[in-house]
């Protein structure tokens, strides 16, 4: 490697509009004035101070391995400037002999004004790209340079790629071809156009439209060229050719303002007349309950003024089968559901009647109810007077004399299909009253509601001790499909 004279390079360093720098190591042992002007640093803190100072620290590997190297090479890195800023340079690298020491000589290009410019130049492309209006960017020469996404849709090209590099021209009709050139005279003297309507045709050359144009003369990668915007014209032309048929979409739709509006009168009247005969529904079933309640009270007043004992049961059956009635009124008044109502609740407030009207005050009553099964109002009406027969015959015939024992009433629901059983342990039936038991009204008249409800089945059984009654049916399609059970026990 030759050794140069040391005033050639000096010559070198004055002539030259970049910045250089000779290197031994990392260490600088001579710079020019546009090597310190590009870094806006003094000679005393380059000269014999380690240069990888200044260098950014993203890229103090890349610059640390061009110096082991040595080689020729081209790179970029950024240098930090004495204020701090960063300076982006194209850095040129060549092993040089120098006063008979290897050497590395670096030649400096600042390149911050060029990738600013390349960022805002992309910036800008990504700009047109969003921009609603259709774009065409061209030279003088008439060279398509770029279109944007709406261009590319009215020119109903493929790709953009397609119609880049071709004449612009091309897509103008000729009688329109004077108008360009003319502005094109504007544009050398860089004076935007006034907006003009002109007609281009399509990519494939079967359909044309008609455009407002307005172009400018832009700076475009360090050349000027035409920026030239275009308003669809063609689309405002069908809507003023549809005028009818959008005067005939107002008046349908004030039409059909009005409908709904109508529609909405109606369907307050409507839901005003539902909470109209909801209101009617629970005052019936209010004068219905005071009815069976007062019926009840009189029996009650009956009971207590009659003089032959024997009757006294009787009336009480029948004081108790019109108690099962009124409740049944009392919860359909109180709920909001006007279909269903909780059976449990209900029979547990009317198993605990039948225990204060047949058992002793003194006596150690206990009830119980778990879960909930929903009933049609008429099937727990049934159900009622079922269990009020049931447990009131258990209650007067199961316990004889001071005998303990317990009375169980159950409801389950398996999706439509009811269980209903009433269980006691008592003294069950004996043989010799078993036919006068089924001739009893009382279960006559269970046999009778069994029939009444869905697909009704009505079952005794003798079990080890005591009786037991099974009543199965299916409930009405809209019943809430729970499962529940309630269990009422009397002890005695």
């Amino acid at each position: 490697m030759k050794d140069f004279p040391d005033s050639l390079f000096k010559a070198a360093f004055k002539i030259t509009n970049n910045g250089m720098v000779i290197l031994t190591g990392s260490y600088p042992i001579e710079v020019n004035d546009q090597f310190l002007g590009i870094l806006k640093r003094s000679r005393k803190e380059i000269i014999g101070h380690d240069l990888l100072s200044c260098v950014f620290k993203d890229d103090v590997p890349l610059a640390k391995e061009e110096i082991r190297k040595n080689r020729q090479v081209i790179y970029e890195i950024r240098f930090i400037k004495g204020d701090g800023s960063l300076a982006h340079v194209e850095v040129r690298g060549h092993p040089i002999m120098y006063k008979g020491k290897k050497c590395r000589m670096l030649i400096i290009r600042d390149i911050t004004m060029k990738i600013i410019n390349d960022r805002l130049f992309l910036n800008y492309l990504n700009i047109l790209e969003a921009f609603p209006e259709p774009i065409c960017v061209h030279d003088f020469r008439g060279n398509i340079l770029y279109i944007n996404p709406s261009m590319n849709k009215l020119f109903g090209a493929g790709s953009p790629k397609q119609v880049v590099g071709e004449q612009v021209m091309k897509y103008v009709l000729p009688e329109f071809h004077s108008i360009l050139r003319e502005n094109k005279q504007k544009l050398r003297q860089l004076k935007s156009t006034s907006t003009q309507q002109i007609t281009i045709r399509s990519y494939n050359g079967k359909n044309i439209f008609r455009v407002e144009l307005s172009a400018l003369p832009l700076n475009w990668g360090g050349e000027t060229v035409v920026l030239a915007a275009c308003h669809d014209m063609s689309l405002e032309e069908r809507i003023h050719k549809s005028e009818v048929e959008r005067q005939v979409v107002e008046a349908v739709n004030e039409r059909l303002q009005w409908e709904i509006s109508e529609h909405h009168k109606l369907e307050n009247r409507l839901k005003e007349m539902v909470e109209e005969k909801e209101w009617l529904l629970k005052e019936v079933n209010h004068r219905v309950k005071n009815n069976l309640q007062i019926i009840t009270s009189i029996l009650n007043l009956q009971i207590n003024q009659l003089q032959d004992k024997k009757i006294v049961p009787v009336m009480k059956e029948f004081q108790n089968r019109f108690y099962a009635l009124s409740s049944i009124y009392s919860s359909l008044y109180q709920s909001d559901n006007k279909e269903e109502i909780d059976i449990s609740a209900y029979l547990k407030d009317l198993t605990k009647n039948l225990f204060i009207s047949y058992s002793d005050p003194h006596k150690n009553i206990s009830l119980g109810c778990t879960d909930r099964v929903f009933l049609e109002y008429s099937q727990a009406i049934t159900c009622g007077l079922i269990v009020n027969e049931l447990v009131s015959n258990s209650i007067k015939y199961a316990f004889p004399g001071n005998r303990k024992g317990e009375v169980k009433v159950s409801l389950r629901q398996l999706g439509r299909n009811i269980r209903l059983e009433v269980n006691d342990d008592g003294v069950g039936i004996q043989p010799t009253t078993e036919q006068q038991a089924h001739e009893t009204l009382g279960l006559q008249l269970v046999e009778s509601l069994v029939r009444q409800l869905n697909e009704g089945k009505f079952k005794r059984r003798k079990m080890t001790k005591g009786m037991g009654y099974v009543i199965t049916f299916t409930s009405e399609p809209y019943s809430k499909k729970e499962y529940g059970k309630i269990k009422t026990t009397a002890k005695k």
